[in-house]
C-alpha cells in the first residue's frame, strides 16, 4: 500500500476509536484536513511507512485503539495517544506525536541497516538510538521551531552552570531534559532537536563538575551519526518505568510531574500538597516503589492506601516513608499492570 494511504487509513481508525471510547462524533476527514494543513505529507508518509514495515502497531485493548506503540515493545500497553481533547467536545491531533513518529520511522530505516537499536519513549526520552550498550543519539521532538529553540537555550545554560539531579524541576523542561542527558544510563554522544520544518543535531561534550556539559552544533543530518561504527555490547534493557510514566502523563497531565531521581531512585513522581511537593511514587532502577507519606499528609495517604488496596497493594500508613508491598513482600513494578496503577494514582490525588 502507498505509505500516505496507509497513514490515512490508520488516522481514520484512530479517530473512530476515539469516538467509540468517548461517544464523540468527530469527522475523521475533517480532522485529517486540519492535520494536513500543519503537518506535511512527507512527514505523514514516514509514519505510514513505519506501519507498512511492521514497526508501529495500534493497541488492541478496548478504549485504547487510538494509542500507537512499537511492535517490539513488550506488554499490552506502552503506547502514545494520537488524539487529544481540547475542550467542549473538540479534539485535535496530538501534534508533537506526528513529528516524533515520523522521525522514529526515518531513523529506524537507517538504523536497521547499520545494526543500531531505535526506541520510542525510552527512559522518558522521545527517541533514542543505541549501538549496543551505548546511547549514541537522543532526539527531543517539539511542535514548532520556537519551542525547540527555547528548550535549547535553557539546556545550554544548565550545561554551562551545572546542576544536581535532585534540583527542583517543576515546570522546567530545560532542566529536566538536561538531567536526562547526564544520567549514567544515558549520556548520548549526540543530541537532536526536531520539529515541523526544523532539525538540528549537536555533539555533547561532558565536563567534570556538577553535571556540566556543552552541546555543540554539527552540520549533520538526523541519521548521519548512525553511520558511524561503535564498540558493541548488550543493548540496554527497556526501563520498567516508561509505560507507567506514559499513562500517568496521559491520565494526570501536570497534576503529577516526573523527575529523574538521584542515588538508587530512577524516577520520582511528584504531586503538590499543602506541605510542598511530595513524592507519591519513587521508583528504583530495579522496580521497587516507595512513597513519602509525611509530605502527602493524612488525607491523601489514606486515599492512596484505599486505592492501592483495591489492587491488593499494601501501604503501611504508620510510617512516614514506606515501600509498597504485596503479600508482605516488597512490590516490584516488573510484575505489575502499570496502567491499573496509573488509574488508582489518578483516583487518589487530591489537589488542596
Amino acid at each position: 500500500m502507498d505509505t500516505l494511504k496507509r497513514f490515512k487509513k490508520e488516522f481514520n481508525a484512530w479517530v473512530r476509536a476515539y469516538n467509540r471510547t468517548y461517544d464523540y462524533r468527530t469527522n475523521p476527514d475533517e480532522l485529517l484536513s486540519k492535520l494536513e494543513k500543519r503537518i506535511p505529507d512527507t512527514t505523514l508518509r514516514q509514519i505510514g511507512g513505519a506501519f507498512e514495515n511492521g514497526w508501529l502497531i495500534n493497541e488492541s485493548e478496548q478504549h485504547r485503539g487510538y494509542f500507537v506503540k512499537e511492535s517490539d515493545r513488550p506488554g499490552k500497553r506502552g503506547g502514545l495517544p494520537t488524539i487529544t481533547h481540547v475542550g467542549n467536545g473538540i479534539v485535535n491531533p496530538w501534534w508533537e506525536l506526528y513529528v516524533q513518529l515520523a522521525d522514529y520511522s526515518r531513523i529506524r530505516t537507517v538504523a536497521e541497516q547499520h545494526g543500531k537499536t531505535v526506541r520510542l519513549e525510552d527512559q522518558l526520552m522521545d527517541i533514542v538510538v543505541y549501538a549496543g550498550s551505548s546511547m549514541i543519539l537522543y532526539v527531543e521532538n517539539k511542535t514548532d521551531k520556537i519551542q525547540a529553540i527555547k528548550l535549547l537555550e535553557g539546556m545550554r545554560e544548565y550545561g554551562a552552570s551545572g546542576f544536581q539531579l535532585d534540583d527542583p524541576d517543576k515546570g522546567n523542561d530545560s532542566l529536566r531534559k538536561a538531567k536526562y542527558i547526564v544520567r549514567e544510563t544515558a549520556r548520548p554522544k549526540f543530541f537532536a532537536l526536531s520539529a515541523v520544518d526544523f532539525e538540528q543535531i549537536f555533539q555533547v561534550d561532558y565536563l567534570n563538575q556538577r553535571n556540566r556539559f556543552r552541546i555543540n552544533k554539527k552540520s549533520l543530518s538526523l541519521t548521519e551519526p548512525l553511520l558511524e561504527e561503535y564498540e558493541y555490547g548488550q543493548t540496554q534493557p527497556r526501563s520498567v518505568v516508561d509505560p507507567l510514566a506514559l499513562d500517568i502523563d496521559y491520565l494526570l497531565g501536570d497534576k503529577i510531574w516526573i523527575s529523574p531521581g538521584s542515588g538508587k531512585t530512577a524516577y520520582n513522581f511528584y504531586c503538590p500538597t499543602k506541605r510542598g511537593d511530595a513524592v507519591v511514587m519513587g521508583i528504583y532502577e530495579d522496580g521497587r516503589i516507595w512513597s513519602d507519606l509525611r509530605k502527602l499528609g493524612k488525607r491523601m495517604t489514606a486515599n492512596l492506601s484505599t486505592q492501592l488496596a483495591a489492587l491488593g497493594i499494601d501501604l503501611d500508613t504508620s510510617k512516614s516513608w514506606t515501600f509498597w508491598k504485596r503479600n508482605e513482600e516488597i512490590l516490584n513494578l516488573h510484575n505489575e499492570d502499570s496502567f491499573q496503577i496509573a488509574r488508582q494514582i489518578k483516583a487518589s490525588i487530591i489537589i488542596d
